[in-house]
């Protein structure tokens, strides 16, 4: 499964304006494209920070789709008055254990890895962290996205509470240690949005 994160920045005052479009017209638009798995949109209304992400079945489909969605995603950028940035990966680890509620934390944490090293990085992810994850209290979905290319991808990680990921934090601190330590696996620091509807289909 394959996924094009929409990031649009813009003005905080507008955000309700972005939000109506992108969970309605917008999600309209991308949920009847062919090959879609599903949408999410997440939202920072402090920011004025919105992000649209869509699934698909294949590489090939989210390639097709992405001319078909071109006035979808201006469409965006115009509701906010900002502009649009694009990033697509590869879902390479993904589980949930339950839909994400309106308002449930959803936290991006990006990585580097070197590409070289990119089969270990996902090797580690599900022999050591994935374990340590799926007991989580408050743990709705966990995600590793990739683009195998660059090397440059996502955890993403959705939580019924802030509070529920504040206290798994320390044990994701010594996870990102020992991923740097053992594959270079680089971290920046994650950014925090809560969700606003997911209709993804991780299975």
């Amino acid at each position: 499964m394959f996924a094009r994160y929409t990031h649009v920045r813009g003005d905080p005052s507008r955000i309700d304006a972005a939000l109506d479009y992108a969970d309605g017209p917008a999600r309209t638009a991308v949920e009847s494209t062919e090959g879609n798995r599903g949408f999410a949109v997440i939202v920072d209304t402090e920011r004025g920070r919105l992000v649209g992400a869509s699934y698909w079945d294949s590489a090939e489909a989210l390639r097709a789709s992405e001319a078909a969605l071109a006035d979808t995603r201006a469409g965006a950028a115009a509701a906010l008055a900002g502009e649009v940035t694009l990033e697509r990966f590869e879902v390479v680890v993904g589980f949930r254990h339950s839909l994400p509620a309106r308002g449930a934390l959803v936290r991006l944490a990006p990585l580097t890895v070197p590409p070289a090293r990119v089969e270990e990085a996902i090797s580690l992810m599900n022999e050591e962290t994935v374990p340590r994850v799926k007991g989580a209290a408050g743990l709705c979905s966990f995600q590793l996205v990739l683009d195998r290319g660059s090397g440059a991808g996502m955890v993403v990680t959705a939580w019924e509470s802030r509070e529920a990921a504040t206290a798994f934090w320390p044990v994701a601190e010594q996870l990102r240690a020992r991923a740097s330590d053992r594959v270079d696996v680089r971290f920046a620091q994650p950014d925090d949005y809560a969700m606003v509807r997911s209709t993804v289909r991780l299975d």
